[in-house]
């Protein structure tokens, strides 16, 4: 019993300790390939962009992922969608016309909110080119 209690921290320390070497090796070999890539001439700037994202974590000014607001007219835009098509379905199955149309017209500014990202993500690029 108490060779187990002594053994125990050692064995734990030990793997703890291999597997702390394991990450640090296979970080410095991928540092070392990305370094090697961002050397190489022929790489457009998307790609050279998306190396030094994956080498430093930070994101050129230009090409920031979506902002929060995106996110949030995203999420609520799922939510007014889904449920105006609940609530649609539920109109038509108790025959109440309106319930039919107040789902369907969520459904419909739900589906205008979903898509308004993603249009206006299109219409940025498409002024950048």
């Amino acid at each position: 019993m108490e060779l187990s209690l002594i053994l125990t921290p050692i064995f734990s320390f030990v793997l703890l300790k291999m597997m702390l070497e394991h990450r640090s090796k296979a970080r410095e070999d991928n540092v070392r390939l990305l370094e090697e890539a961002l050397k190489n001439p022929a790489l457009d700037r998307a790609t050279i962009e998306s190396l030094a994202y994956q080498l430093t974590g930070a994101r050129s000014p230009r090409t920031a992922g979506p902002s929060r607001m995106m996110a949030l007219l995203l999420a609520v835009g799922w939510v007014a969608l889904f449920s105006g098509l609940g609530i649609w379905l539920i109109g038509e199955i108790i025959g109440q016309q309106g319930a039919t149309a107040g789902g369907l017209l969520t459904s419909i500014v739900g589906f205008g909110l979903v898509t308004y990202p993603f249009a206006l993500r299109e219409l940025e690029a498409r002024q950048k080119a």
